[in-house]
């Protein structure tokens, strides 16, 4: 068999490196069809450092980064390979210059392409999903579900502060400083561009804001969302009602009314080591599309 050789990325390679991408998402797309079509690879290979990896002059592998703040991030075209294993000699070789935070975002069902990040002792931190939306009925939980207005945003301050808080505490560790977070600030403006956060529902239980859910029109032209998608960008209830049905009526509502408006897609995400969130999604009918893989350096 022919040596392994290593190059850096140039745009010699990237006719080589945009057809090993184009491999890759047509796998994906066999394992999920609501990932979005792509004619033009090319024009998704990234910017930033990259290697490439070559045998007996085929071009094997790929990877490409770019450090970010305190952090080197691998996007969603950012590695592909027909030896998966050989990943693990590119980032090697390009990790050696990078901040001590890694992340990569790989398909979900590549079994293949992921194993060899596993064995350079990333984890999974986040999951990225899609799914259909759907004609719904309302369900019912004693309460009623409403369009958000100005007017609540203490309560979706309040929301964003406990999934943040959730999300300090054990088994996540997010590290986030809840304490100097300016909620009501971040969320005053959700109310002003329709278009961008086309509805913001909140529900009522006995007079009081209890929950809400958030879509965003998350821009397509990516691999991952789809054309006529929309993002359930958040959701969350109140603590005390948390199994009383809140979180499902709000769920169905969401589905419901994107069905209605010509969406045919809805995409999410959460972190994997939030237990409840990574519980309530999948079992709503979203499928992971993306993993997003982490290691720290100590």
């Amino acid at each position: 068999m022919p040596s392994l050789e290593i190059h850096a990325f140039s745009d010699d390679f990237r006719g080589d490196v945009a057809r090993l991408l184009a491999e890759r998402h047509s796998r994906e797309r066999a394992a999920e069809p609501l990932l979005p079509e792509v004619e033009d690879y090319d024009a998704h290979v990234p910017d930033g450092v990259g290697v490439v990896a070559t045998r007996g002059g085929e071009v094997v592998a790929y990877l490409i980064g770019a450090a970010v703040e305190d952090r080197a991030v691998i996007g969603l075209a950012g590695c592909a390979a027909v030896e998966p294993e050989v990943l693990r000699d590119l980032y090697a070789r390009l990790a050696a210059g990078w901040p001590a935070r890694h992340q990569v975002l790989v398909p979900a069902n590549d079994a293949a392409l992921i194993d060899p990040w596993f064995r350079l002792a990333f984890g999974c931190q986040f999951m990225l999903a899609v799914r259909e939306t759907e004609p719904t009925t309302p369900l019912h939980f004693g309460g009623s579900i409403r369009p958000g207005t100005p007017d609540d945003l203490r309560a979706v301050a309040e929301f964003d502060r406990i999934l943040w808080q959730l999300q300090s505490e054990s088994p996540s560790f997010s590290g986030l400083d809840v304490a100097a977070e300016d909620f009501e600030a971040e969320w005053a403006d959700t109310w002003d561009d329709p278009e961008l956060f086309p509805l913001h529902a909140v529900a009522e239980l006995d007079g009081r804001v209890v929950g809400h859910a958030l879509l965003y029109r998350r821009p397509a032209g990516d691999l991952r969302v789809p054309p006529d998608n929309i993002d359930l960008a958040h959701a969350a209830t109140l603590d005390e009602v948390r199994g009383q049905g809140v979180g499902l009526a709000l769920t169905a509502h969401v589905l419901g009314w994107a069905h209605e408006h010509g969406f045919r897609s809805m995409t999410t995400d959460w972190r994997s080591v939030n237990l409840l969130s990574s519980r309530f999604w999948p079992r709503r009918g979203w499928r992971p599309t993306h993993l997003r893989l982490y290691r720290a350096i100590p």
